[in-house]
């Protein structure tokens, strides 16, 4: 079951990247390995370009309100601080940053904004927002204060509203022009 795994993500190594690239994938996204063999991000560059490689960093608040990052899928706590492990991906040679707030995910109140304009104002890097948005003024916000080259979308176009069924809904194109 091959194709069920990268499409669940778990990518370990260069062989698996090698088969990803093989299948037609122009852009592969690394996070937990890039924590475990500090190495593959570099050896993946080397092959596919910098283009080609998203660094995604998971970011929790933890007990004591300091933030850290976390792997294997929001489960793991690292001693990572968000902003040396963004600057540490950018120097690994990653093209951009998809930057998820694991507390925002789901609750459609916003982005978490003081972090990504963090890591926006130090890396020379696309940064991706990801987590939290519920509006086009989330997507504004974080696109036009906040230094994001672009924001994540999930459940604003999939659910009616929070804590309702499914309807497929997207913002208003006219609305998103005026943003973008």
């Amino acid at each position: 079951m091959f194709y069920a795994t990268f499409l669940r993500g778990g990518v370990k190594n260069l062989e698996q990247v090698k088969k990803i690239f093989g299948l037609g994938f122009e852009k592969i996204i690394i996070n937990t390995a890039a924590t475990i063999n500090s190495k593959l991000i570099p050896k993946i560059v080397n092959l596919y370009g910098s283009q080609s490689v998203v660094g995604s960093i998971d970011v929790k608040k933890t007990l004591f309100g300091s933030k850290r990052v976390f792997t294997h899928s929001g489960i793991n706590k690292t001693n990572l601080n968000p902003l040396e492990w963004a600057v540490n991906l950018e120097n690994m040679g990653v093209g951009e940053i998809l930057l998820t707030s694991i507390n925002h995910e789901g609750r459609w109140a916003g982005y978490d904004y003081d972090l990504i304009k963090m890591i926006t104002n130090n890396v020379n890097i696309p940064v991706i927002a990801n987590g939290g948005c519920g509006s086009i003024e989330h997507i504004d916000k974080v696109l036009n204060n906040c230094g994001a080259q672009a924001a994540a979308l999930g459940s604003l176009v999939v659910y009616q509203k929070q804590n309702m069924g499914v309807l497929i809904n997207f913002p208003d194109k006219l609305l998103l022009k005026q943003i973008i």
